[in-house]
């Protein structure tokens, strides 16, 4: 299982609780071992975070591992979340030069395979416009 695939979200008009991907983020690129691209700031975001996290930069990308069923895929900064049934995960980013996204597969008779990216190329906007 060494085929985990993370990329940005292809179809930016998909509703991400609220938001689409081209309300949260522009010109994302995943490398080898680093993230770029600029994320806007949202200022609520309460739909999909509770409080104290529904407003920042969130980024949003596509993990999978192809051709694998039932593989579970957990993805994001500090605490990794699950991602939906599309392979897509929202995660807020409060500190871009501190802060490494991990994406991590795993699945019973196969190694676990995890990934990380420096977030530290990214373009945080700080308010709203």
């Amino acid at each position: 299982m060494t085929a985990l695939s993370v990329a940005p979200i292809t179809n930016t008009s998909t509703d991400l609780w609220g938001y689409t991907c081209d309300d949260l983020q522009s010109d994302i690129e995943v490398g080898d071992s680093a993230i770029t691209g600029t994320l806007n700031f949202i200022a609520d975001y309460s739909s999909a975070f509770g409080p104290g996290m529904d407003s920042g930069n969130y980024i949003a990308l596509h993990c999978e591992v192809p051709n694998v069923e039932g593989v579970t895929i957990t993805a994001g900064c500090d605490s990794p979340s699950t991602l939906d049934p599309d392979g897509d995960v929202v995660t807020r980013i409060a500190d871009k030069d501190t802060q490494i996204y991990t994406v991590t597969a795993s699945k019973e008779g196969f190694e676990t395979v995890t990934k990380t990216f420096s977030l530290s190329g990214l373009t945080c906007n700080d308010s709203v416009g």
